[in-house]
């Protein structure tokens, strides 16, 4: 099944938000991706400016602002001029740059807050609206036509978009917590820290000033860092989430992350020291997985 052109145009460009509004406005976004449609009109609490699919939509053009040639651009590079992020951004997942999919993660990041919604405290609340939403995508995504790969990438981005939070209440991170995050989001820190600021600017709207978008990017460039030198003091991962899916033929989901996380711990602890050695575990472990009877559920 091949993508849809129409979707895949509007998320190809610069203008992504208002194309995909176009598309919104002609019935086709919510055709493609009906779970969308439970976020219109669907007021949120006091700190967001937006309903749900309006703010989904300004995140969108917020993550387009963070790395246009505007005045947001500018700063972003400025704070991160030891990255080439055009060059970063670039990067493919299975013949997609990861532009176009970052577009599609900040469209989808908040796709469960309507049926998560509850409310505690007197406060309306969204507990575990990321791991939903990537649950829910996990099944959409290959039903429009992408592939594990962009599947995986995008549902992780959906899953751990508040991920960022965590790591501030605990601040300063410690390197076990970074190296955590960089696995959890197999290596695609960058994008993940680019739809913080995206949902970040697109939450407070025109509320969102000049020094929260400074402060944010001081934020997203010590996370960055900090995610590289973990990686770049352990060992690289044997095997990815991509390697997983394509040679065992599973579907991204958790029967995935338990495989990575038993392969990167018999790593760390040298029972496994090579790609074939950790590939022989991930069968094992598969198996032994689908002999009890969970299978690759998401």
């Amino acid at each position: 099944m091949g993508l849809p052109a129409t979707l895949l145009d509007a998320l190809s460009t610069r203008d992504a938000a208002n194309k995909l509004r176009a598309l919104d406005e002609a019935g086709e976004l919510t055709r493609l991706i009906p779970e969308l449609e439970a976020g219109r009109g669907f007021k949120q609490p006091e700190l967001h400016f937006y309903t749900v699919l309006d703010h989904s939509l300004a995140a969108v053009a917020a993550f387009d602002a963070a790395i246009g040639e505007g005045e947001d651009g500018r700063e972003l590079r400025q704070a991160m001029d030891w990255i080439d992020l055009d060059e970063a951004l670039g990067r493919e997942v299975e013949d997609l740059p990861l532009t176009t999919l970052t577009r599609l993660a900040a469209l989808l990041h908040d796709v469960a807050k309507p049926e998560t919604a509850v409310f505690a405290d007197g406060r309306l609340r969204f507990p575990r609206h990321g791991p939903r939403g990537a649950e829910l995508m996990r099944e959409r995504l290959p039903q429009l036509g992408f592939g594990p790969g962009a599947t995986d990438f995008v549902t992780r981005l959906i899953r751990y978009h508040l991920r960022p939070n965590e790591l501030v209440r605990s601040w300063p991170p410690t390197d076990r917590a970074m190296r955590r995050f960089v696995a959890d989001l197999d290596g695609h820190v960058l994008p993940l820290m680019l739809l913080n600021v995206a949902d970040g600017m697109a939450t407070r709207g025109p509320g969102y000033t000049r020094e929260n978008f400074r402060r944010h990017c001081a934020f997203v460039n010590y996370v960055v860092a900090r995610a590289l030198g973990a990686v770049d003091e352990g060992e690289t991962p044997l095997l990815t989430g991509y390697d997983v899916m394509r040679e065992l033929h599973l579907e991204s989901g958790r029967l995935v992350g338990a495989v990575l996380t038993s392969v990167r711990r018999a790593q760390e602890a040298g029972t496994v020291s090579n790609r074939d050695e950790a590939m022989a575990l991930a069968r094992a472990i598969v198996a032994r997985s689908k002999q009890q009877g969970e299978g690759p559920g998401p």
